[in-house]
């Protein structure tokens, strides 16, 4: 029997409540069977409200997930909750009297990955492998207003550059089906590592290749033209990532239907706010399944909710085996519910290299 947290009791309720559960650390895919037992009063004249949450989510006071059952229940009414990703949950049971007085109870599970998802990403081919990679930029020592100014410089002998190494020796693989994130502090060189990967940039050292289709969301607005309408940009983003005509026509309506911006849709993107430029790039980057989605903080300038729902279509991307992610992000909360394994790269150096709990933790270490 686990002891429950009550909140919100009702005053001078003659009866108490508790959760039976199953089991409280549990693999990813698998049931958790809940049951609320009621002392002091007959159960028949009780409903129950089953609720779950990340934890994190649950501070906010924001709920995932919802079954009702209403009216007369049985002495011992059970529900199975089914976590289908890894991370921290809150199970919660609204247990109200045929007078409406409530107890809600609730208890903690930790989810982790499946044992079939490790033994199955152990075995699926690299489609990511950085070996060695560095990247170096020549920053000029003195700034210069005009090209006139710069080629006077040069030809004198007195254009001097420094060297800025945005990344040192970095050497990681990533397979097919795996969540990968990159963590770090600001200027680490996060979205440099991406851009190579994406082949936006070349690397000054080593080697990147990249096996298969890439649908990266690195820069907001990359790709897009604001003077044209969101309609038009979708056919114009879409084409650049790959896609058909044929294929846009025929997944139009989702992409604007999972965007939410059905009646904007014939105005410029210069009028967009950058959270709505965001729910549309997401929409048509995931319109299909690429075999690799990059993921930058792009998402972080979005709502709550829709940050959500992309998180949501990212683990389903991710569920199927055949898309490989690469997530940068500074919410390590996000990297933990998401990844299976993190790199964090520090100041250009690889710091650490390893599952998801053990690079986070030691990731929250950091400074403290």
């Amino acid at each position: 029997m686990v002891k429950p947290i009550q909140r919100y009791d009702a005053d001078e309720v003659p009866w108490t409540a508790q959760l039976e559960v199953s089991s409280t650390t549990v693999e990813a895919q698998s049931s958790v069977i809940v049951t609320p037992r009621v002392a002091g009063a007959d159960p028949s004249r009780f409903s129950y409200n089953y609720v779950w949450s990340y934890e994190d989510l649950w501070q906010e006071g924001f709920w995932d997930s919802t079954l009702n059952s209403e009216g007369e229940c049985t002495a011992s009414p059970t529900w199975e909750f089914h976590p289908r990703w890894a991370g921290s949950y809150h199970v919660y049971v609204d247990v109200v009297d045929e007078n409406g007085d409530y107890r809600v109870v609730d208890v903690p599970i930790e989810v982790s990955f499946s044992a079939r998802r490790s033994r199955s990403l152990e075995t699926a081919e690299p489609v990511i492998t950085v070996d060695d990679v560095s990247m170096v930029f020549n920053i000029a020592s003195e700034r210069f207003d005009s090209l006139k100014e710069y080629f006077l410089a040069l030809t004198k002998g007195e254009l001097v550059f420094k060297e800025f190494r945005a990344l040192d020796h970095i050497s990681f693989t990533v397979r097919r089906g795996e969540a990968f994130g990159l963590v770090g502090t600001n200027g680490s060189g996060k979205s440099t590592m991406l851009k190579i990967i994406a082949g936006v940039l070349e690397a000054t050292e080593g080697t990147c290749t990249v096996a298969g289709t890439i649908a990266p969301l690195i820069e907001l607005g990359a790709g897009f033209d604001m003077e044209l309408t969101a309609k038009e940009n979708i056919y114009l983003n879409g084409a650049l990532l790959g896609y058909r005509r044929e294929f846009i026509d025929e997944h139009f309506d989702d992409i604007v239907a999972f965007a939410e911006l059905q009646d904007f849709m014939d105005m410029p993107l210069k009028n967009y706010s950058s959270g709505m430029v965001a729910r549309i790039a997401f929409a048509i980057a995931t319109a299909a399944e690429p075999d690799v989605l990059i993921v930058d903080e792009t998402l972080s300038v979005g709502d709550f909710l829709f940050q959500k729902k992309c998180e949501q279509r990212i683990k389903e991307l991710v569920e199927s085996e055949n898309v490989t992610v690469l997530l940068v992000s500074h919410s390590i909360e996000l990297v933990e519910r998401i990844c299976d394994r993190v790199c964090w790269i520090e100041k250009g150096h690889q710091r650490m290299l390893g599952t998801a709990g053990e690079v986070c933790e030691a990731y929250k270490k950091l400074g403290g």
